[in-house]
């Protein structure tokens, strides 16, 4: 049997508008708008709890949502 070889992970960049953001962690929450067929994102948080609590709050209505981390 062949091992399988595993690429290496990409890492992910977000470049920040806000100068002040740029070069930190930041945390965007995506969700799928099932009424318009399409991907939403809101952020960048710069605080992983504010992600987090936005993501559970739009869970718990029933809405597909998710965190990405950049510059991390």
């Amino acid at each position: 049997m062949m091992s399988m070889l595993q690429k290496p992970k990409k890492k992910k960049k977000f470049i920040a508008t806000d100068p002040v953001m740029r070069g930190k962690t930041l945390y965007i929450v995506y969700k799928f708008d099932i009424s318009e067929e399409k991907l939403v994102s809101d952020g960048p948080f710069a605080k992983k709890d504010e992600a987090y609590n936005k993501m559970n709050h739009l869970l718990k209505k029933g809405i597909c949502s998710w965190v990405v981390v950049y510059n991390g």
